[in-house]
């Protein structure tokens, strides 16, 4: 039986050493990723993975990327979490997330990603976490 939560587990233990090529190697040559929630198109293959991976990485600081919860039935894993963030100009970003990770031959095939994207954009503008987000995001790791 698969147990494609320790991938996803290697993929956030390598973004928190912002190690692009650690991300990659757990991910399918072409690899769907919707990280929008649907706001922008997906990014298709691991060459534009790449691009956009290095993109963000340039813009932050330091990550804490953390899981609240999951569940894995075949080759799908399903996640809550938080990406969270300190970017290089000091702004936070701390937004609440949930996901389902699709695997093909122990690798991620699909990633689609479903968070509030106002949320991003209100935090990115100066507005500080709120308190109800706070209180989403102070939970104890899976």
């Amino acid at each position: 039986m698969a147990n494609n939560i320790n991938v996803l587990r290697a993929i956030i233990a390598a973004w928190a050493r912002q190690d692009v090529e650690g991300v990659l190697e757990h991910l399918h040559e072409d690899i769907t990723w919707n990280n929008s929630g649907g706001v922008r198109k997906p990014v298709q293959g691991k060459a534009a993975m790449r691009k956009a991976l290095e993109s963000m990485k340039g813009t932050i600081k330091e990550s804490n990327w953390r899981l609240f919860g999951w569940a894995e039935v075949g080759n799908t894993v399903w996640m809550e979490g938080a990406d969270e963030f300190m970017r290089n100009d000091g702004i936070r970003i701390a937004v609440p997330y949930a996901g389902t990770l699709e695997f093909e031959d122990g690798v991620v095939r699909i990633w689609r990603e479903y968070f509030d994207g106002r949320l991003q954009e209100k935090q990115l503008a100066g507005e500080p976490v709120s308190e109800h987000v706070e209180a989403m995001l102070d939970r104890p790791t899976a």
